[in-house]
């Protein structure tokens, strides 16, 4: 009798021990007889924490995952399945390691697998859209599932195409330094694809062990480190990413950077009227678009506020200038301008001795996918071997 007490009084000692969550944790104790109430057969949204108590990522997780569920309480549901007690609970989940945590949304029977940071401010934004998305569900609203997993998008850089990529170009880009093994760099990767599909900028990666010499020359000695390139010149430019390594921060920080060379927003929105071969030689040392307008003055200024606004937001990548029509006609002539009417645009990229023309209605937003498209080499272009001359042929209209 007195070795069946030590036992059970072990038993209750060890339990006791292993327990992650307090009887008081806003994390919902949930077990294989109330799962299937709880959770499926529930109107409301929920998180659940797979884990196994002796398990030290689990252990990690568990202060991180109780101040979410505090901040979530009322919100969305999170709980928590001990697989080494209630594992029948847990079985068709396909659950083949600890912590294995996945969302019951709206379809219950295709709960979705949470992979983003294990920290608290990364679980809490990744609930509050998805509290989002299951009340505009109720509304009868559809809503279309981010590609959270696609890496289709993120650049792959290496040693061979780094500089003509990312260093030559006037496009501002985000990339990470990664190794295959590292645990962290695993935490990012969904939130690193994910961020591809939302930012207007190339995202990148580099797999440091293997691109020796760009880890070299960026003094990489930790994984994942991520440098911002600033639109613009590149030359010693890149900034260090110290921000929290999630979506929704990383494109945070994208928006809050500026461009390089001493470009402010406010220089940025002006465009000057071409009238030299200097002037244009000036602008387009970089990648300029060049706007042909017609000679009456009410439509030239229309169509000089929208080139206005598009500069604005080009700053760092592209400059803006334009000419009156028909001042120039050997220049037109050469970019295939001439004969077809005003206002029109031709993107100069000299880098590449390419012109682009630009055929659609001029609008601010028109123009500007049409040049990002450009930046993102997505545009067709044709070829030149040099600048062509203005050699003018009528005076100013």
């Amino acid at each position: 009798m007195k070795g069946i007490c030590s036992v059970l009084i072990l038993c209750l000692v060890a339990t006791e021990c292993f327990g992650l969550y307090e009887a008081d944790s806003k994390v919902v104790k949930l077990t294989k007889e109330n799962f299937k109430t709880l959770v499926l057969e529930s109107n409301e949204p929920w998180m659940v924490e797979f884990y196994a108590p002796w398990c030290g990522h689990c252990k990690a997780l568990a202060p991180e995952y109780n101040k979410a569920a505090k901040a979530l309480d009322g919100i969305v549901h999170i709980g928590a399945l001990d697989m080494t007690t209630d594992g029948e609970a847990g079985q068709p989940y396909g659950v083949n390691g600890y912590p294995t945590i996945k969302y019951f949304g709206v379809n219950k029977g295709d709960p979705i697998a949470y992979e983003g940071e294990r920290k608290k401010n990364g679980i809490v934004d990744y609930l509050l859209d998805k509290a989002r998305e299951f009340a505009l569900n109720r509304l009868g609203v559809e809503v279309k599932p981010e590609p959270s997993n696609d890496d289709s998008k993120v650049v792959v850089l290496t040693d061979g195409n780094f500089n003509e990529q990312v260093l030559n170009s006037q496009e501002a880009w985000f990339v990470e330094f990664y190794a295959p093994w590292c645990g962290h760099c695993k935490q990012l990767q969904p939130e690193w694809n994910k961020l591809s599909h939302q930012a207007d900028i190339p995202i990148a990666k580099v797999d440091a062990t293997a691109q020796t010499e760009l880890a070299k020359r960026f003094n990489i000695e930790s994984y994942p480190t991520i440098y911002f390139f600033p639109a613009g010149n590149k030359q010693d430019t890149h900034r260090k990413y110290e921000g929290e390594r999630n979506a929704a921060a990383l494109l945070k920080y994208i928006k809050e950077q500026k461009p390089v060379d001493g470009q402010s927003q406010k220089s940025g929105s002006d465009v000057v009227q071409i009238n030299s071969d200097e002037r244009l030689n000036e602008l387009c040392k970089q990648l300029c678009v060049l706007g042909f307008l017609p000679s009456d003055k009410v439509e030239q200024e229309d169509a000089v506020a929208i080139l206005k606004k598009t500069a604005l937001s080009l700053t760092g990548r592209a400059n803006v200038g334009w000419f009156v029509g028909e001042q120039f006609d050997d220049f037109e002539a050469e970019l295939n301008v001439i004969g077809e009417g005003y206002p029109q645009v031709v993107v100069l990229d000299l880098s590449a001795r390419k012109h682009y023309r630009f055929r659609r209605q001029l609008t601010v937003d028109n123009l500007n996918e049409f040049v990002k498209g450009v930046i993102k080499k997505t545009e067709t272009g044709q070829s030149f071997s040099n600048l062509p001359k203005l050699n003018p042929q009528k005076s100013d209209l």
